[in-house]
């Protein structure tokens, strides 16, 4: 089932160094790494044809595989992945991190969270000690991992200081996130592009961002979601809202494209991932409809390459007198 968990890492660094102006590329490439060479038993290069595929923690996570008897076999041809990391936007420059600064990220958790969260704690605890980047790395020592609920409350998870995992932490339910009701008319929604957004339709980057865009792509995650782990239709009609988005237009919006890149192992190559960020200000009769399924991807992301922290975005609703006098600001570094 879709439960969710945000998990706050904290860290402190030991060793300093210097990081890429964007982490999520290099911190899930250090921990799917890290992750695999602590649990895999098999030692294969690849995992496809592991005969563990469907119990070990390792695909489960970073690279499932729907099982033979999965009611949505046929249509998932890549399950999508139960978790996204949550990391700053990316900087103007390449970031430097000196000893006692402080070293944090979150991921997001929806599936089967009580198997991962030891595995993730320990893996990451020996990501940092081996240190992240390149050259003179960064090192770091886990210090607290917490639990953030949906109301602003916290809950500890883990403290160094006791070596204890409490799986007693809080989850939120796929229908608490999609609770997204308004009593009046919704005409304004500004949407806010906290890391690069980068959707593909029919093989085309989208540039910028329509609402048309966003809603197909959020649609297509959100079904592919629901068929994973729901096992089941989702609460939306997608058709429908595919083609009522098309008429929602963008009064104002500060779009722009990001360049990014990064190295990847497997292709032995430098791939671009660049996307939108900024924000964009869209309009409609009645945006209502949109809403549930808009607060389902603040938790999971929109577009490609969530897993690694782009197409994080947040969603506000606004009256038309707010709406002008209301200018977003700028996206920077947290």
């Amino acid at each position: 089932m879709l439960e969710f968990v945000r998990l706050r890492m904290e860290a402190t660094v030991t060793q300093g160094g210097q990081l890429p102006r964007f982490l999520g590329s290099t911190l899930r490439g250090a921990l799917m790494a890290t992750f695999r060479k602590m649990v895999c038993v098999t030692h294969l290069p690849e995992c496809p044809p592991c005969l563990l595929r469907f119990q070990c923690p390792y695909p489960r996570f970073f690279e499932p595989f729907a099982s033979p008897d999965h009611p949505f076999v046929a249509r998932l041809r890549e399950m999508p992945r139960p978790f996204v990391l949550e990391v700053p936007p990316p900087s103007d420059a390449p970031v430097n991190f000196r000893q006692g600064d402080p070293f944090a990220f979150r991921i997001v958790l929806w599936h089967d969270a009580a198997t991962f969260l030891p595995y993730l704690v320990v893996a990451t605890q020996r990501m940092l000690g081996q240190g992240l980047g390149k050259g003179e790395k960064v090192h770091a020592t886990l210090r607290r991992v917490i639990a953030e609920e949906k109301d602003g409350k916290e809950q500890l998870v883990y403290d160094a200081s006791e070596g204890l995992v409490r799986m007693d932490f809080p989850k939120v339910a796929a229908q608490e996130v999609m609770a997204a009701s308004s009593p009046r008319r919704v005409r304004r929604l500004i949407v806010h592009f906290l890391t690069p957004v980068r959707i593909d339709i029919d093989k085309k980057l989208q540039n910028p961002l329509t609402f048309s865009a966003l809603i197909k792509a959020a649609n297509e995650r959100g079904r592919a979601l629901f068929w994973a782990y729901e096992r089941k239709e989702p609460p939306w009609d997608g058709k429908k809202l595919v083609q009522e988005a098309e008429k929602v237009v963008t009064v104002a919006d500060e779009q722009t494209w990001l360049d990014l890149t990064r190295f990847s192992r497997r292709q032995k190559e430098r791939l671009k991932i660049g996307g939108i960020v900024g924000w964009a200000t869209f309009e409609g009769e009645d945006l209502r409809p949109f809403l549930s399924l808009l607060r389902l991807m603040e938790w999971v992301h929109i577009g490609k390459l969530a897993t690694m922290g782009l197409g994080q975005i947040s969603v506000k609703v606004v009256d038309r007198q707010a709406a002008v006098r209301h200018r977003p600001p700028k996206v920077g570094r947290n």
